[in-house]
């Protein structure tokens, strides 16, 4: 099989740091092409690969004068070793003499040398080849004009050349029989038939099935990160469905836990260490299948792909007769870089929605704890996940005013003034609580496999932690995981049913709730009390929830939000009657605010100001010139003028925030026509257009007394240093304090370890 540049350096001289790579250019001579010849070239933090071109650039002269002159330099022949099929040999060879030629197809490619390159200090009027025959080991040596050997010097010229650190994602298939050679891309698999899917991290390769490789340049590197890599699939069946990658600060990644294992083949084999080879069955049937290759990095989803593979004869799946094409649709980091993804903040647990070709709704859940790794997967029709989101959605609208569907413009909101809350919060709490125990046992029971894999994910998510769901779809098909409910419940006890002692003892107290047991993991509650209701049961309520969104191109997934002096809040609002302190509560956080109520003068704002926030206090509304135009916005302004902001206005203003990115914050407050699959359509827009950090949405129509707590909570939080999930945890606790527990409604889009830094802090 070919082997890659970085082969050489990252697979046959991993036994040892001395070694050095180089010497190609010694066998030229032999050459009948030697500009496909390649010198490859060590230095820290990376390598070099240089062709013949590459030598030509840095030392001035004819190159077709090395072809033609190389055997008058009497090298001596280099001993020939197939180094993919025979390591053992090649790394015996290096030993005894120093050097040994690498085959590539039974062909001359490169050498292997153990000492370090020299570069001769040549005369100002020497040709190409003299120049070039300094390049060969200082044991050949160069002679001058007068028969001295001249002393090598350091090859200070390759100093300024930049390391290989090639970031291309690889994924192929290959027969059971023969792992080591890609099978043909227009070879459709057939039914029934096993088969190896490989997967490495390095330079792009011919037998990638991906549809849109993408260049995936590396930045400073600092520490080197390990990736979980995952197969879901409902259609393949799959020997072992997860293995590991260490992507180095340099170089090519390297296998540091093996998926399948070819019969003969051992650990340390070079193809066991250059790439995953899952082992897998096609399915019995003819047609199209799916697969889906998901990349995590500490317990956090940063890349999925869905292959899909035509099994038996049909038409190619690509304009160029590909039967397998491989598609990244989800992709919070393009580069894979270390230093992007080394301080990533470990997560208790992934779950991401995706849609297969069938339009099946696919779920896959992936936990770590430790070095315990859980990862399961299970699929709804298209009709049952809109269901499900309904049905969550019907007890928080009784909560927020009494009545199941869209609010209609008149109820109040059952929570206002604060002192109702004392007459409805436990009812509310109790009723939310049966319907988040039914949505965590009707899906997390299919999605952990069954009851083993329940038994196992409730321990994991016991005490708080990082929750991260991933979606990528559209934000219509977000699944209420705030509303998950994980404790013991009898749905059927009915008005049995009580608070939580420990919880009503908590509250009481007046201390933060976050730091009280029920929300630390040690609630008494949880098990074995069937007829008792705590609030830490709710996963909202009890970890750290984000749901960054992927654009399809890029960026990188925000981690920071940058500021100096003070963060800068660009504030849209509608001038609500109830409006009063709110703005200046706001200020009198720690930020710097810039409000506007008229439209052209808000998208100056956003333009020109550079915020760390946008914060849209406004109400949410649909333009229907016809039911089949009908387009969601955000109304700012006031009653008497027609302020309204549309997703596309963001690309007709050119609202890019590509240096600081800010968090959007959108209270939508007293809509009517709008609904929640309408006003998600804000979230994909500020962040795919905008490149916004993240955008905090809601599940239902809220109303201004909630609007502003939750606000003024949440962002006094995130001043002071919490991350992003935490923030909106604290949010949620501190209304919950009041006996409001609709602080579930909030929806987090964006990564939970997301913070509000100070520059050079």
């Amino acid at each position: 099989m070919p082997i890659r540049t970085s082969d050489l350096h990252t697979l046959l001289l991993r036994a040892s740091p001395g070694l050095y790579v180089g010497e190609a250019i010694q066998a030229l001579a032999q050459r009948g092409t030697p500009a496909e010849w390649l010198l490859i070239y060590e230095r820290p933090g990376g390598y070099t690969v240089l062709s013949l071109a590459d030598l030509a650039a840095r030392l001035p002269g004819d190159p077709a004068l090395l072809s033609r002159q190389l055997d008058q330099l009497g090298l001596p022949a280099s001993p020939a070793v197939d180094a993919e099929a025979d390591p053992a040999q090649a790394r015996e060879l290096l030993a005894r003499t120093g050097y040994a030629m690498v085959l590539r197809d039974d062909a001359p490619w490169g050498v292997l040398a153990r000492e370090p390159l020299a570069l001769e200090a040549a005369p100002a009027d020497g040709d190409l080849l003299a120049r070039a025959a300094a390049w060969v080991k200082p044991s050949v040596g160069v002679l001058g004009d007068e028969g001295v050997p001249k002393v090598p010097q350091p090859p200070a010229q390759l100093e300024a050349v930049p390391p290989r650190t090639d970031r291309y994602v690889n994924n192929d298939f290959a027969a059971e029989a023969d792992p080591a050679q890609p099978l043909d891309k227009q070879t459709p698999l057939r039914p029934g038939q096993w088969y190896y899917l490989r997967v490495s991290v390095g330079e792009l390769e011919e037998s990638s099935i991906d549809l849109a490789p993408a260049t995936l340049p590396d930045v400073l590197l600092h520490e080197d990160i390990d990736i979980q890599v995952v197969l879901f699939s409902e259609r393949f069946t799959i020997e072992r469905d997860r293995g590991a990658l260490r992507v180095p600060t340099g170089g090519a990644a390297t296998v540091i836990e093996p998926a399948s294992l070819p019969p003969g083949l051992g650990a340390d084999a070079p193809l066991a260490q250059e790439r995953l080879l899952f082992r897998l069955q096609a399915p019995a049937a003819v047609g199209l299948a799916d697969l889906r290759v998901n990349m995590y990095c500490k317990g956090m989803l940063i890349q999925s792909r869905l292959i899909t593979a035509r099994v038996g004869s049909g038409r190619p799946l690509s304009g160029s007769g590909a039967q397998r094409v491989a598609v990244l649709d989800f992709n919070l980091s393009p580069t894979l870089a270390p230093s992007h993804l080394s301080d990533i903040a470990p997560h208790k647990l992934s779950l991401m929605v995706n849609t297969d070709s069938t339009g099946t709704h696919a779920f896959r859940v992936f936990g770590q704890d430790g070095n315990e790794v859980f990862a399961s997967s299970a699929t709804m029709s298209p009709t049952e996940l809109g269901g499900l989101i309904r049905s969550v959605r019907n007890p928080l609208q009784q909560a927020a005013w009494g009545a199941i569907g869209d609010w209609d413009g008149k109820a109040p909101y059952r929570y206002d003034p604060p002192s109702a809350a004392k007459d409805n919060w436990r009812a509310d709490v109790i009723s939310l609580a049966l319907k988040g125990f039914q949505l965590y046992s009707n899906r997390i029971r299919p999605l952990a496999g069954g009851n083993r894999g329940v038994d196992r994910l409730r321990p994991l998510m016991r005490t708080p932690g990082m929750v991260q769901l991933a979606n990528k779809v559209s934000a219509n098909d977000v699944v209420p995981i705030a509303l998950f409910y994980d404790y013991d419940l009898d749905t059927q006890t009915g008005q049995s049913i009580t608070i939580c002692p420990q919880f009503e003892a908590s509250l009481a107290s007046g201390r933060p709730l976050i730091d009280e047991p029920c929300f630390k993991g040690d609630c008494p509650s949880r098990e074995g009390h069937p007829s008792v209701v705590c609030p830490s049961g709710f996963w909202g309520f009890r970890h750290d929830i984000g749901m960054p969104w992927a654009p399809s191109y890029g960026p990188e997934m925000a981690k920071t939000i940058e500021y100096a002096g003070s963060p800068l809040i660009g504030i849209g609002y509608y001038e609500f009657p109830s409006l009063g302190d709110h703005l200046k509560r706001l200020a009198g956080l720690g930020f710097t605010t810039q409000a506007q109520t008229n439209r052209e003068q808000t998208f100056a704002m956003l333009k020109s100001a550079g915020p760390q926030l946008v914060y849209f206090y406004c109400h949410g509304v649909v333009i229907a010139p016809s039911a089949d135009t009908a387009r969601p916005a955000l109304r700012i302004g006031n009653p008497n003028t027609g302020d309204f902001i549309e997703t596309d206005n963001l690309d007709a203003y050119h609202i890019r925030w590509d240096s600081v990115r800010p968090l959007v914050m959108i209270n939508g407050c007293h809509t009517t026509q709008l609904s929640p699959e309408q006003a998600l359509s804000f979230v994909s827009a500020f962040v795919e257009v905008a490149e916004a950090a993240g955008v905090i949405g809601t599940e239902i129509t809220i109303f201004e007394p909630l609007a502003q707590a939750f606000a003024e909570a949440f962002l006094a939080a995130f001043r002071a240093g919490d991350p992003f999930g935490r923030a909106i945890r604290q949010a949620r606790l501190q209304l919950l304090a009041q006996c409001n527990p609709l602080g579930l409604v909030y929806q987090p889009f964006a990564y939970a370890g997301l913070r509000l830094v100070q520059a050079g802090s």
